[in-house]
């Protein structure tokens, strides 16, 4: 124990004068009011019961202070860690210690025991050392910088696991990227700021979205043709991603425009080769079965539809089958009761003005057939006796044909 005049403390004994057990007994207290505080470590010599040194008992507190250490210490020779001091003074337990900066903690690294903590907040160094204030954790005993672990980041040795986490503990708004790592891949892949990796390379890589009745989930799955063992391993154009429900059945998708390669062959699969094209582009015409067109579709009956709404068919056909009010309208092709021919030497926008009948049967015009006549002199009397002409003039009368069309009456519909 350090005394304000001096670092041994001497317990009076019965031979001691009662000034000079007074003297000591002053010097204590005024000792408990300095905290014990030396520049030096404690030593048995600095303990005496009736003349002669005695070990430092446990629970002793001691103000250590120099350049390097400014701490509280206490003897605890039961649960000691690391002695960096004399005797078994230890600071674990005690609270954590503050040093100038980051500097100042490096510096001062062999005097730190395992499990110490060490702050280094600090006003000495200004704005910069007090918005950079860190807490630390000794975990080594080779008395180096790599002792040390900011207890503010994660360690990186697979020590945090997920039920450290709580659900729901990881908002939006905390789960940002903002690395940039580069691949292997051309154009405009090679900064993936995500990458989502299986644990075995035989795995494939999925994402699965939770549903609120959590019985609907749906997988989006990355399948490689190589470790396709299942269903799929003979169907090469599954190697990529796939979208799968809960049932193991295909999932619904939903896109604006759902794009594929223009041209299908494997040359085409390169990058900078060619453009991929809309797998069913505006203004594509098909057959459908019954008299009401799907969602996105319009039966090809002449309407007129707002040029606004559907922009991109109108930019594709325009008036080419009706201006429809000149301004805010434009017409569908009419395919009622009609059916599509290749344009060949007639324009595009030809259309007849016939049509079938509800019975589908084709009548043929009426008209007047001519006959030519031949005409010829025959005798009417005696040999040489003169003649007449016959058949003036033959005419039949008009008439149809009608032509029974085999047919399947479907609608044609329009993409818009």
């Amino acid at each position: 124990m350090s005394l304000v005049d001096s670092n041994t403390y001497i317990e009076p004994t019965a031979g001691t004068t009662l000034d000079r057990a007074r003297g000591q007994f002053n010097n204590t207290l005024r000792s408990l009011l300095t905290n014990f505080r030396s520049a030096a470590p404690m030593a048995p010599a600095n303990l005496t019961a009736s003349g002669a040194p005695i070990a430092v008992p446990d629970g002793t507190l001691f103000h250590f202070a120099n350049s390097n250490v400014n701490a509280l210490l206490i003897q605890d020779s039961t649960s000691v860690q690391q002695t960096h001091f004399t005797q078994s003074f230890t600071r674990v337990g005690i609270g954590a210690r503050r040093e100038d900066g980051i500097v100042s903690l490096m510096s001062n690294v062999t005097h730190y025991e395992l499990g110490e903590l060490a702050t280094t907040a600090t006003k000495a160094g200004g704005a910069a050392l007090i918005s950079n204030a860190r807490l630390y954790l000794n975990m080594g005993v080779t008395g180096t910088t790599a002792d040390f672990m900011d207890v503010g980041i994660p360690p990186t040795n697979g020590s945090v696991v997920n039920t450290m986490i709580a659900i729901n503990g990881i908002t939006h708004d905390r789960l940002n990227f903002t690395f940039d790592t580069v691949t292997s891949s051309p154009n405009n892949r090679t900064n993936a700021h995500l990458k989502l990796d299986s644990a075995t390379a035989a795995s494939n890589v999925s994402i699965l979205f939770d549903s609120l009745d959590q019985v609907s989930n749906v997988s989006l799955v990355k399948h490689s043709q190589s470790a396709m063992t299942n269903e799929f391993s003979d169907k090469p154009w599954m190697d990529g991603l796939s979208v799968f429900a809960q049932n193991d059945k295909f999932a619904n998708f939903a896109a604006h425009t759902i794009s594929q390669l223009a041209i299908g062959n494997a040359d085409a699969q390169a990058i900078g080769s060619q453009f991929v094209a809309p797998l069913v582009p505006v203004g594509t015409i098909m057959l459908w079965p019954t008299g009401t067109a799907p969602a996105g579709w319009h039966v090809c009956d002449g309407s007129e539809i707002n040029r606004v709404n559907y922009s991109h068919l109108f930019d594709l056909i325009g008036e080419t089958y009706g201006s429809g009010d000149g301004s805010s309208t434009f017409a569908l092709p009419d395919l009622t009761n009609r059916t599509a021919v290749g344009a060949g030497a007639q324009t595009i926008t030809t259309k007849s003005t016939a049509a079938l009948g509800s019975t589908g049967a084709l009548t043929t015009a009426s008209g007047f057939a001519s006959i030519v006549d031949a005409k010829i002199t025959v005798s009417i009397s005696a040999k040489d006796a003169g003649g007449t002409t016959v058949v003036n003039d033959v005419q039949s009368a008009g008439h149809t044909h009608t032509i029974d069309i085999p047919q399947l009456r479907l609608n044609y519909i329009i993409k818009t």
